[in-house]
């Protein structure tokens, strides 16, 4: 455990506003950088300590944080639904098609690359799409099932020491709720930029530190440590990425943290409903999503 400085801006002044334990009974504090607002665990574990926390049961045995079996036909269905509908807000499919219009004239195929991919399903997506699609993660069992089931391009690497032979390649580069889960997210966007092909798009998905998460205080969803480590508002996210030359980016935010099941009754998926298209209307939901081009030339 290491007290570190804020990510975002440096500064070493902070704010308690919780302990909570992990399923390992390891106890964390989050708090709050007094500069900047941003919402992190601090002192941080070790990317070493972490990993034990993301073994095969992370993926197959249901808990607050994991999955009931993450490698199921059903799941990935429903992952690439939450995919198509969250590229469908941001206008991404406009983009594509101008995108792919401008690569046939040079007789390539577009190129995409998602870290912290997991099984593999969004590489998989894309790669459906006719992308050159690779991913990169450094849990064992979704990229042995990424590699070994579907066939896919992956890297198991840590992305910031990541050879730089692909700097400038891709046209897309995606972080599906990835970004909370790095001990230097700042850093990793930087180096984002400089792998994103001009005109390229990065997309980028976390869980949002607003209204809903300090309402849920202590039993938010999203507050699972140690492996969410970083809690952004959606100002503190967005500005972040203007500080690192990402401007105007496009986005949206959604979920209303009511968790529907096979038994719900019709007046509970009502309610859920309601709730989750008032929060996406007005701005409000726990999840948030951004899009920005690289516009250098």
């Amino acid at each position: 455990m290491e007290t570190i400085p804020c990510n975002t801006c440096g500064h070493h002044s902070f704010s308690p506003l919780l302990v909570k334990k992990s399923p390992l009974g390891e106890s964390f504090s989050i708090v709050t950088c007094n500069h900047c607002g941003l919402v992190q665990v601090n002192p941080q574990p070790s990317l070493e300590e972490v990993k034990k926390y993301y073994d095969d049961s992370y993926f197959t045995q249901r808990t607050e944080r994991g999955y009931d079996n993450y490698y199921s036909s059903e799941l990935r269905k429903e992952i690439s639904r939450v995919f198509q509908l969250n590229l469908h807000d941001l206008d991404f499919f406009t983009w594509e098609e101008g995108r792919k219009k401008q690569s046939s004239s040079h007789n390539k195929s577009l190129s995409s690359l998602d870290i912290g991919c997991a099984a593999g399903y969004f590489v998989a997506y894309m790669k459906d799409r006719g992308y050159d699609a690779k991913g990169i993660e450094i849990a064992d069992g979704p990229v042995r099932f990424a590699r070994e089931t579907l066939g896919l391009s992956i890297f198991q690497e840590n992305f910031l020491e990541w050879d730089l032979e692909f700097k400038n390649q891709f046209d897309v580069i995606t972080l599906w709720a990835t970004i909370e889960h790095l001990h230097k997210p700042k850093e990793t966007l930087e180096k984002i930029n400089k792998h994103l092909l001009p005109g390229g798009i990065l997309v980028l998905s976390t869980c949002r530190y607003g209204l809903l998460a300090k309402w849920n205080g202590y039993h938010w969803r999203y507050l699972n440590v140690p492996e969410h480590l970083y809690y952004y508002s959606f100002s503190g996210l967005k500005k972040l990425l203007g500080s690192l030359g990402y401007h105007s980016p496009k986005a949206f935010t959604y979920g209303s943290g009511l968790t529907s099941r096979k038994n719900s009754g019709l007046l509970f998926r009502l309610r859920k409903s309601f709730f989750d298209r008032f929060v996406k209307w007005f701005r409000m939901g726990d999840m948030m999503v951004f899009s920005v081009l690289n516009d250098k030339s």
